[in-house]
């Protein structure tokens, strides 16, 4: 797959997106080596998001990691042409996604399963993120680096060794999930309108995973579909919050770290982008910053000023 932000692979092995470059970010100042954040499943510093459907049926055989996709027409996928995969097992279900890219971090996964046969089924559609161990980190008090959601406006963070002690699941109504880096995001946003079971857990891997709280019933030769989408990004401001507004998404912006005074922190980060971009410097941008806030608490210190001569006098 390849469009103007990112480029990479999807592996016919488990349909997994398992290959991920960033075009327009390099490793270092100094490098031309552009930051790959995802990776096979295999490798040392695997890095992979997976998506289907479950059943409770034993007998039924569904995909897994090992199994093999077909691609059905064109081979490769961009924000002008989706890809279609398709798995058949040998007993007349046929497993399908459909996956679409927009011109820059947004995939759209839309799986379905097609029965042909006279039997009815139940399906639970599921996406999980793997991570094979820690990546380097900040280890930066403030800034969190790990496992992270939000279930019914409430935000979950957790860190890479809380969930390597205990895992944490819980049910919610609406929300996203995801794995986030200083500077990405990796993230899965479940079908809408739907209850899900979110799960953090480290089995020798670390996983964020999903699966819908609900089947849905396949009927005799009948079909069934979700869309699931996943975001994989740099985490810029105008990016996530374009994501969270187009696509409705509850408070994807806590993608970045904004602190416990998010109320203060994000209205003076665009405070300080705009003058940056007026000024075109970052000093003389916090100069203006500092003088339009002391304007604006000019009052308030003035009053203070006059007690303080007062008391003086006195």
């Amino acid at each position: 797959f390849e469009n103007q932000k990112i480029i990479g692979s999807i592996s016919l092995k488990g349909a997994a997106i398992d290959d991920l470059t960033f075009k327009d970010y390099d490793t270092t100042l100094e490098s031309n080596k552009k930051v790959t954040l995802l990776g096979p499943r295999n490798a040392e510093n695997g890095y992979l998001i997976e998506s289907g459907f479950v059943t409770p049926d034993k007998n039924i055989n569904i995909p897994n990691s090992d199994s093999v996709w077909s691609i059905i027409g064109n081979n490769k996928l961009t924000n002008q042409s989706p890809l279609k995969l398709s798995w058949v097992n040998n007993q007349g279900i046929t497993f399908e996604k459909e996956i679409s890219l927009d011109d820059k971090y947004l995939f759209t996964i839309k799986q379905s399963v097609i029965n042909s046969t006279d039997k009815k089924y139940d399906f639970y559609s599921y996406g999980q993120i793997i991570r094979n161990k820690i990546p380097e980190i900040s280890n930066f008090y403030i800034l969190h680096e790990g496992l992270i959601a939000t279930l019914d406006d409430e935000l979950i963070e957790e860190d890479y060794d809380d969930i390597q002690e205990k895992k944490f699941s819980r049910t919610s109504q609406k929300g996203w999930l995801g794995i986030g880096d200083k500077y990405w995001i990796t993230s899965l946003i479940p079908p809408k309108g739907k209850g899900f079971k979110t799960t953090f857990d480290y089995k020798k891997k670390f996983r964020a995973n999903f699966i819908a709280s609900e089947p849905l019933e396949l009927k005799e030769n009948g079909k069934i579909e979700e869309k699931l989408e996943v975001i994989v990004a740099a985490k810029r401001v105008d990016i996530i919050d374009g994501y969270a507004d187009s696509l409705n998404i509850d408070k994807f912006d806590l993608v970045i770290d904004w602190g416990f005074l998010y109320f203060i922190t994000k209205p003076l980060f665009f405070g300080i982008d705009y003058f940056f971009k007026l000024l075109g410097n970052y000093g003389l941008a916090i100069i203006a910053i500092t003088i339009c806030i002391r304007l604006v608490f000019f009052p308030l210190a003035n009053f203070s000023f006059r007690s303080m001569a007062k008391m003086k006098a006195l």
